[in-house]
C-alpha cells in the first residue's frame, strides 16, 4: 500500500511540474510567484471586510432598527451579489481577471465610504446593496486559483483562500472590535481605508492569469456546440448538484454568523471585544486546517470523506447549540462549526470547479457567488426572524430562539447530507454487468 501511494505521489508531482512549466512557457504565468500575491491581495480585501461585518448588526441597531430590519440590511448585500455575481464571472472569462477585480474593489471602496458616513437605515441599506452589486472579488479570486491548478490539486489551491480568510478573520475583528468599543462607526472608516489599499495592491502587483492568448486557446479547445448549433449549457446535473451543496455549506455558517453579535449580547452579555476574540479564534482554526491539515487529509482520505466529516461536525454543532448556556460552551460550538466550514468550503469549491471546463471557470465562480448570496439572504432572515420572535409557542410546546436556530441548523445539515450522498452515487463508476442488464449488450 505504501509503495503504491508513493508511486502515485511521484506521478502527481511530475504532472504538476509539467502543468506549471506549460503555463510559464506559453503564457508567462509563474505559479509559485502568483500564489503569495493572490493571498496578499485577498488579505487586504478581507481584512477591511472583517473589520466591520461582525459588528454590522450592532451598527445597524445603533440607528434604532428592529431585529428583522437588521437581517434585511445584512441580507441586502447578498441580494445584489446574487444578481451580479454571474455577470462579473463571465466578464472575467472574457476580459481577464485583473480588470474585473479592480472594478469590484472600487465599488467596495465607495460602498464602505457610504456606510461610514450613513445617517439613516436607508443609507445603510443602499451601501449594502451597492457593495453586493460590485461583489466580484471572491468569484474572481476563485477563478484565478482554478486557472493555476489541476483538478487533482484544486482543493489544495483553494485552501490558499482559507489562508487569506484566516489572516483577515484573525486581525480584522480584533481591530474592528477595538475600534468599535471606542466608536461603533470607526470600523467602517477603517474598512474604507483598507478597500483603498486593496485597489492599490491589485493595480500594482496582482498578476493576470487569463491573458488574451490563453482565453483564445481555451475557447478553441473547450468551446462545445450542441446539435442545434448552440453553445453547450454549463448547467449539467453535476453542476446543479454541487451548486446546491454550495448553498447548504454557506447556510451552515451563515445561520450563526448573521446574528452572532446579537446572540452574544443577549445570551451571554458580551460586547464588541468578545466578538473580535471569537472571530480571531475562528481565523486560527481556519489557518490550522488550511495550512496544516487540508493537503494530508486530501491525499489520505479524498474529498468525499473530508466532506462527510465536515457534515458530521455541522450536525454535532447545531445539535448541541441550544444547550450551550455559557460563553465557554459557545466557544466549543464555534470550534465545531468553523472546523466543519473550513473543511467543507475548499472541497465544495474544488468539486464545482472540476465540473466545468477551464474556459468556464469565471462563469462558474460567478454562479457560485449567486448561490452563496442566496444562502446569505435566507440565513440572516431565518436567524433574525427567530430573534425577533424570541419564543415560538405551538400548543403545549414552547421553543426559544436558541432552540429554533439549532433546529434550523439540523434541518439544513440533513439536506446537505442527502446532497452529498447523491453526489457520491453519481461519482461511482458504472459496472459492465450493470450495462449488460440495462441494455442487453455492451
Amino acid at each position: 500500500m505504501m509503495g503504491k501511494r508513493t508511486d502515485n505521489d511521484a506521478r502527481q508531482v511530475e504532472l504538476e511540474t509539467q502543468f506549471k512549466a506549460g503555463l510559464a512557457s506559453q503564457y508567462g504565468i509563474v505559479v509559485k510567484r502568483i500564489l503569495p500575491i493572490v493571498v496578499l491581495s485577498l488579505v487586504v480585501d478581507i481584512l477591511g471586510f472583517f473589520m466591520i461585518m461582525p459588528l454590522l448588526p450592532q451598527y445597524v441597531l445603533s440607528f434604532g432598527a428592529s431585529d428583522f430590519m437588521i437581517g434585511v440590511i445584512v441580507a441586502a448585500n447578498a441580494l445584489t451579489a446574487m444578481i451580479f455575481g454571474p455577470v462579473w464571472g463571465r466578464l472575467s472569462d472574457k476580459y481577464g481577471r485583473k480588470p474585473i477585480l479592480v472594478i469590484s474593489q472600487i465599488g467596495t471602496l465607495v460602498s464602505f465610504g457610504i456606510l461610514a458616513m450613513a445617517d439613516s437605515t436607508m443609507m445603510l441599506l443602499f451601501s449594502r446593496l451597492l457593495d453586493g452589486m460590485f461583489g466580484g472579488q471572491i468569484p474572481t479570486i476563485n477563478a484565478v486559483l482554478s486557472d493555476v491548478s489541476r483538478p487533482e490539486t484544486r482543493s489544495e489551491k483553494m485552501a490558499y483562500m482559507g489562508i487569506a480568510m484566516t489572516i483577515g478573520t484573525v486581525f480584522g475583528p480584533m481591530i474592528g472590535g477595538y475600534l468599535g468599543s471606542i466608536n461603533i462607526a470607526y470600523p467602517a472608516y477603517a474598512a474604507t481605508f483598507m478597500a483603498g489599499l486593496a485597489i492599490v495592491t491589485s493595480v500594482m502587483i496582482f498578476p493576470e492569469t487569463m491573458p488574451e492568448q490563453r482565453r483564445v486557446d481555451l475557447q478553441k479547445q473547450f468551446h462545445k456546440i450542441d446539435g442545434n448549433g448552440n453553445s453547450e449549457s454549463i448547467f449539467t446535473r453535476t453542476v446543479k448538484l454541487r451548486l446546491a451543496q454550495m448553498f447548504g455549506t454557506t447556510m451552515m455558517f451563515g445561520l450563526m454568523m448573521s446574528g452572532m453579535s446579537l446572540i452574544l449580547d443577549r445570551r451571554y452579555n458580551s460586547g464588541p471585544m468578545a466578538i473580535g476574540n471569537i472571530a480571531a479564534m475562528m481565523g486560527v482554526i481556519s489557518f490550522i486546517i488550511g495550512m496544516g491539515l487540508m493537503r494530508p487529509l486530501n491525499r489520505r482520505l479524498g474529498e468525499n470523506k473530508i466532506f462527510a466529516g465536515a457534515i458530521l461536525l455541522f450536525g454535532v454543532a447545531y445539535f448541541v447549540y441550544p444547550f450551550m448556556n455559557t460563553i465557554t460552551g459557545f466557544y466549543g460550538f464555534m470550534i465545531l462549526l468553523v472546523s466543519g466550514s473550513s473543511l467543507a468550503r475548499p472541497v465544495v469549491r474544488s468539486r464545482l470547479a472540476q465540473s466545468v471546463t477551464p474556459s468556464q471557470q469565471g462563469a462558474i465562480s460567478g454562479y457560485s457567488t449567486t448561490v452563496r448570496s442566496m444562502a446569505q439572504i435566507v440565513a440572516p432572515l431565518i436567524t433574525t426572524g427567530w430573534l425577533q420572535i424570541r419564543v415560538l409557542k405551538m400548543g403545549g410546546l414552547s421553543l426559544d430562539y436558541n432552540q429554533l436556530i439549532g433546529i434550523s441548523g439540523v434541518v439544513f445539515v440533513a439536506l446537505l447530507a442527502a446532497l452529498a450522498f447523491i453526489d457520491r452515487e453519481l461519482d461511482k463508476p458504472v459496472k459492465v454487468d450493470d450495462l449488460i442488464r440495462e441494455n442487453g449488450t455492451i
